[in-house]
Parts: C-alpha cells; structure tokens; sequence
C-alpha cells in the first residue's frame, strides 16, 4: 500500500533542491505533500515547479502543526510518513519506515535521533530529553525521542480525528493520540544534524513552554 508522505517548508530555499532531489525516488507509487508555511523567500516559486509533488501555500506562517494538519486533511493514503523539510533528518532513510503493517503488528514507528544527541550537551538537548522524560513518565511509555519529526502512521488511528497542535508541539499531540489506542509502536533511529540559528534552525526555546503545555494538556 502507498503512503502520503507530508512535509511542511517555511523559508528553505537553499534546502529545497536537495530536498526534492531525494524526494523523488518515492514519487513512483507514494504521495507527497508540501506545505509551504508562508514561505517570504524563493521556496513557493522552487515547489510550484515540481511536477510530482502535491504543494498546499498558505499566504501566511501559520506554524508546523497547522501545516501538518492540513497535510493529512489531502491525504489520500491511510499510511502516513511525517518528515521535516529542513534536511536535519536524512531524507535518504525514509524507506526504514515504509513498514508498516497491521498483520505483523507494526502500527506506528517512530524516529529517534538518540545516537546523535547528548542532554548534557546543549540546552535544546536537555529540553529534548526532559520533555521525553515528561512524556514518557505520564505515559507510562518509554520512549527515547517523542519530539523527533518523523513519523510513520495510519491516520486512522488517530484517536480523536485530526491534531489541534498549530506549532512544534504537534509531534508530541501526535505521539500521545497513537500512544492511548494500544498501538504497537517501533523506534528506528535516524541520522540526525542540528542547524544553528544562523543557518536556519527554527525551534527556539519558547516553544518548549508549547511542547510542555501540551503533553500536561493531552493528560487530562
């Protein structure tokens, strides 16, 4: 069976070439999706001249989760792969998760990009592993990395119909909804390089309040 593989984009024009180029190989018999979250440098006019992607524009930055969420209403396919546009994933390993199978008991996969970081290591490497932390503790889980974006799934199995997440903490809404069906879920780990601020890293401190909020929230 074919997957909907949804990726949001907001200002990667020195990304896109690269990342289409790798994207192309699954275009044979898989959908993909690009949202263009409000792109105001030369992304919009990159994708607009891709012929096997189906590209959703927002006019303005309505933030990951709203892109997201708008990725799986197109969705054609049950079978979802979500991916981050930012090539600090390795697009090049999407295949590892096109396994998905509900008869051998593979329901949900998630990344975990666990052997490239180190909580003692940076701020965003702490945040990271106490939110895991968090989650996995109100979970009753115990997974390595909840907030890494990629993701593969039966959007039917999303307990309570599409996420309402609108920033980064859409991983962890997506997470907590597989988590309560009862979901078989696997972990594969996936090469992994953080972007600086300079160079286009957009997570920024304050959405660990977000990413925070919301794991508390999907608790109660």
């Amino acid at each position: 069976m074919s997957y909907s593989i949804i990726i949001p984009v907001h200002n990667e024009v020195e990304s896109i070439p690269t990342l289409l180029d790798r994207l192309k190989p699954y275009s044979q018999n898989n959908e993909i999706i690009i949202i263009d979250d409000g792109s105001n440098d030369q992304s919009g006019g990159l994708l607009q001249n891709c012929s096997f992607i189906t590209l959703i524009h927002f006019q303005n930055n309505l933030g990951k989760g709203k892109a997201i969420c708008t990725g799986l209403e197109k969705a054609s396919h049950d079978k979802i792969i979500l991916f981050d546009g930012d090539l600090e994933l390795d697009l090049r390993e999407v295949t590892s998760f096109m396994i998905l199978n509900k008869v051998e008991g593979i329901d949900v996969i998630f990344g975990t990009r666990t052997n490239s970081m180190n909580p003692t290591k940076s701020i965003l490497d702490f945040g990271n592993f106490f939110l895991n932390g968090l989650f996995n503790l109100i979970n009753q889980t115990s997974f390595t990395d909840v907030l890494c974006g990629c993701k593969a799934f039966y959007k039917s199995d999303l307990n309570n119909g599409l996420p309402v997440s609108t920033g980064f903490d859409i991983d962890v809404e997506i997470a907590s909804s597989l988590v309560s069906e009862n979901n078989t879920i696997k972990e594969i780990p996936i090469s992994y390089k953080r972007r600086s601020q300079m160079e286009g890293k957009k997570l920024k401190l304050t959405d660990g309040w977000k990413i925070l909020k919301r794991i508390l929230f999907t608790s109660l």
